[in-house]
């Protein structure tokens, strides 16, 4: 488990971008010895630079290989796709992607999994998370100090939410606007209470919803089983929970998919199931990103 590998600085509106085109120029661009190098290429600051690295492994653009000259950021599918179509994370899709991604990551995002994962209520105070999250740090065996965990409370909060003081229509540089704030996932309610909100059928692209339902359970979907959809609602790990989607507007969209032919729609006494048909669910992503360009 990993918390403040950022340095404290969250996810801003342009990093995205900035990893994707350093890694385009140098895949060791982020070796610790060629930091300084990094620093004048990309333009950021010492920990900045540190802080992007550990995002783009935190979101899964990248994976990590070591070498004898340092260490080679490798990409990852989506990460093609996104340089392909989307460099910019202008796409709704692009976003949700990183978001699961992020919420995913037991092991290198783990304030994130446990946030909408472990997490009971809707409703967020700094002061319950810092409380529960410690608790569930320690539990798991990792000493640390309450101090640390209300850092990443904080970062994590301002990857989605942005303050008061900012407007995305006018402000100038957008390095300081948070990347996943134009998902809504996560709103002020009142003065630092904060909600995980429900996304619509709207809000989430059909082909990204089913390419994560299938990802999520990846050996049912590669042997066209079945799964109970009260399991994708209910269960860690899977849409219901980083996606917060209320049971009906799933179903629309589950209704949509099967038109498309993507699954079939069981009903088994009164339990409702998706079935898995063979469809190629891994180049979905592609096909959600090469419709929208139509």
């Amino acid at each position: 488990m990993v918390v403040n590998k950022h340095g404290s600085f969250y996810m801003r509106s342009g990093w995205g971008t900035k990893i994707i085109q350093a890694v385009e120029e140098d895949a060791m661009i982020f070796t610790p010895s060629s930091e300084q190098e990094a620093i004048d290429n990309i333009g950021l600051g010492r920990v900045m630079i540190r802080a992007l690295r550990y995002w783009s492994d935190a979101m899964m653009l990248t994976h990590e290989e070591k070498e004898q000259g340092g260490i080679r950021l490798v990409p990852e599918p989506i990460y093609t796709s996104i340089l392909q179509h989307d460099l910019y994370f202008q796409r709704q899709g692009s976003l949700l992607l990183m978001h699961r991604n992020l919420a995913l990551n037991e092991e290198n995002a783990t304030a994130w999994y446990w946030l909408f994962n472990e997490w009971k209520q809707n409703a967020i105070t700094k002061e319950a998370f810092v409380e529960g999250f410690h608790s569930y740090l320690s539990v798991n065996g990792m000493k640390i100090k309450k101090a640390a965990v209300e850092k990443e409370f904080n970062c994590l909060k301002n990857t989605y939410v942005s303050d008061a003081k900012f407007d995305k229509n006018s402000i100038m540089d957008e390095d300081t606007y948070p990347f996943l704030a134009p998902l809504q996932i996560l709103k002020e309610t009142e003065k630092n209470t904060y909600e995980k909100r429900s996304l619509t059928s709207r809000e989430v692209p059909l082909e990204i919803l089913i390419y994560a339902i299938a990802m999520d359970n990846l050996e049912d979907s590669q042997q066209g089983k079945q799964i109970n959809i009260d399991k994708l609602m209910e269960d860690k790990r899977q849409i219901g929970k980083y996606f917060g989607m209320k049971y009906s507007k799933l179903l629309e969209l589950l209704v949509e998919a099967e038109n498309k032919k993507y699954i079939n729609l069981n009903n088994n006494f009164g339990n409702r199931f998706i079935e898995f048909n063979g469809y190629n669910y891994a180049g979905l992503v592609e096909k959600y990103y090469i419709d929208k360009e139509r």
